[in-house]
């Protein structure tokens, strides 16, 4: 459902009656717009330039005296409008026209929006949880810090060694380190001793 609305602005003189014979100044932001107007465009494409200052028929800026809009380049900007008579009526020395200017963007998130997702990428982006994440991506549950088993080798990136059997039926066994002469310590199948 679209509701419908005004799309153009429309000017006002000092009376609040849309201004006849007025004119619009356009200018760099935070500046005077009649000494330092931008450039501004009847189309869209900002080819065919439109000269200030802008004239007003019955409160709409008109190009001879077809209504018309304006475009530009700029995000922010100041704007002087003055009666047919000279007379100031309003003056914004800063005019914000889009969202951006209250929200600056943001450097990484305009970088990850111009990236070709694949579906799979942007799919992730709409998982409910955590264990949804781990579902999607196939990522195995941490060990916790008591207990817990580990199926097939373990390949370690530091200092250290472990056990591992190669045979199903072997799921555990102790490592010691013992002087030369001292007792036998293994009591368990999977018990390794060694000697120094």
């Amino acid at each position: 459902m679209t509701k419908l609305s005004n799309p153009v602005p429309l000017f006002l003189d000092t009376r609040g009656a849309l201004m006849d014979g007025g004119h619009v100044y356009v200018g760099a932001a935070n500046d005077d717009p009649q000494t330092n107007p931008i450039d501004l465009f009847w189309d869209i494409a900002l080819t065919i330039p439109a000269t200030q200052p802008l004239r007003t028929i019955a409160g709409r800026i008109v190009n001879g005296v077809t209504p018309s809009n304006v475009f530009f380049a700029e995000v922010d900007f100041s704007m002087r409008t003055t009666d047919v008579n000279g007379v100031l009526c309003d003056y914004s020395p800063t005019v914000f026209t889009s969202t951006s200017a209250f929200q600056p963007l943001d450097s990484d998130l305009t970088a990850i929006s111009a990236l070709a997702c694949t579906s799979f990428g942007r799919n992730l982006l709409t998982l409910a949880n955590t264990a949804a994440l781990k579902a999607a991506t196939g990522i195995p549950d941490c060990l916790p810090l008591t207990g817990g088993t580990v199926t097939g080798n373990i390949l370690r990136s530091g200092a250290g060694v472990h056990g591992y059997w190669s045979d199903t039926a072997m799921t555990g066994g102790k490592t010691y380190i013992s002087a030369t002469g001292a007792g036998d310590l293994t009591v368990n199948p999977g018990d390794i001793q060694y000697f120094y």
